[in-house]
């Protein structure tokens, strides 16, 4: 009888440690399924507010994004990281999104909580995670993330690619329609930029053991879509139980911070970003690096060459060295992706003109650097290449079909490098 008694009261133990809701079976199966990399500016130093109309304060955000894993739950995490003080969630909610963008599945939204509430505080240099949401997430379905904040423009955390974000004034957090709600996004020399504001990233609880994210991390060659088409190649092969997700600024380099009147907006180095951004995403198990071309191009650049000393390429091996050694750390595979060519590329500076001109001296670190992510030397797990990719006519110059301007990649080229990518790397 003691026997029994004893064991009992174990049981009572055991299990009054154990979560309410939770189980050792699902506990650790917590997968990111989309993300942004925050950077520090205000929304009035990108001209967000003006496009609104007036200085605003009470505004809900409606982010729409394309989920890359499937779960029976999610939870949300917002970033105040670069804030002076503290930002305020006065409400949120999470909701499929209808045919139009701007319009909610009415009959699918559901209340967003922290610790219990509908409200948050987020302290300054801060993030915070929401209570898990029942909400059955499909990979590739839209979703709609609707957040309501009292003080909307002391906004100093933000991301810029991977989602389309629309503004109105008031609380539209259980309103379907947002039809009149204001795009918040840019257009500039460097590109088109999403503004998601202090939304970072959503996680889904996966029913697969085996699920878990790869992080495509870099810059503007990868802000786009190819997170997603990857993610659709990897499910058409049968590989299911990976997330593609997605840490790239643009601009951004690997060795160095941003620099000039911009600088904030380009990012911190990615050696400084890397454990944030990457490490620290939850079931991250793959990352491919695809950065360093502006460490290579910037310093040659006109608008940059009294800022910037070029790189060595023993600086660069040395950064690149440092990523792997911080993956391996965490039992993360890393792969190095071709710093692709970019022959033809001026890089046009507010209507500037030509801000450099490729030269086979300037290039020649590019190549250097190629040929040692496919050598012995290099620790990474592997090194991923994209032949299609390159002008038939000049190695040293993208394919015309593939690029708008000599380096980044249209909707053809972004296709191009998914259907160069190897999914044997996941198996």
């Amino acid at each position: 009888m003691k026997k029994l008694f004893t064991v009992a009261l174990i049981l009572i133990l055991l299990l009054s440690v154990v979560p309410v809701g939770a189980s050792a079976d699902t506990a650790d199966n917590w997968v990111c399924a989309w993300s942004t990399s925050p950077v520090e500016a205000g929304l009035n130093d990108i001209a967000v507010l003006d496009k609104l109309g007036i200085a605003l304060s009470s505004v809900s955000s409606r982010v729409v994004v394309t989920p890359t894993a499937s779960g029976s739950q999610l939870r949300l995490t917002f970033s105040n990281e670069f804030g002076t003080s503290p930002l305020s969630i006065g409400g949120c909610t999470v909701a499929a999104t209808a045919a139009n963008q701007r319009v909610l599945s009415m009959t699918t939204i559901k209340i967003v909580t922290f610790g219990g509430k509908n409200t948050v505080s987020i302290p300054a240099g801060g993030v915070v995670v929401s209570d898990p949401v029942k909400f059955d997430v499909t990979a590739g379905q839209r979703l709609s993330v609707t957040t309501y904040f009292p003080c909307f423009n002391t906004q100093r955390t933000i991301g810029l690619i991977g989602g389309n974000t629309y503004a109105a004034v008031g609380n539209y957090t259980r309103v379907g329609s947002m039809l009149l709600g204001i795009p918040l996004e840019l257009s500039a020399d460097s590109g088109d930029y999403q503004v998601i504001p202090s939304l970072k990233s959503i996680d889904v609880l996966s029913s697969d053991p085996d699920a878990c994210s790869c992080v495509i991390f870099g810059d503007s060659t990868v802000a786009n879509e190819i997170p997603r088409m990857l993610e659709t190649k990897l499910r058409a092969n049968g590989v299911t139980n990976v997330s593609v997700t997605q840490q790239a600024i643009k601009g951004n380099r690997l060795v160095a911070d941003g620099i000039g009147t911009a600088g904030k907006v380009l990012g911190e180095a990615g050696l400084d970003r890397f454990q944030r951004d990457v490490l620290d995403q939850a079931g991250v198990k793959y990352v491919i690096v695809k950065l360093g071309i502006n460490d290579i191009v910037h310093p040659h650049c006109a608008s940059m060459a009294d800022k910037l000393t070029p790189v060595t390429f023993e600086e660069m091996v040395e950064g690149y060295t440092q990523l792997v050694e911080m993956a391996h750390a965490q039992g993360v595979k890393i792969y190095f992706a071709e710093l692709t060519p970019w022959k033809g590329y001026t890089r046009n500076v507010l209507g500037a003109g030509d801000d450099v001109q490729w030269t086979p001296e300037i290039d020649a670190l590019r190549q250097q650097l190629n040929a040692w992510f496919a050598s012995d030397d290099c620790p990474a797990d592997g090194a991923v290449f994209f032949p299609s990719m390159a002008d038939p006519a000049d190695i040293y110059a993208l394919n015309p079909a593939f690029t708008p301007d000599g380096i980044h990649f249209n909707a053809d080229g972004q296709q191009a490098f998914v259907n160069d990518f190897p999914v044997d790397i996941f198996a």
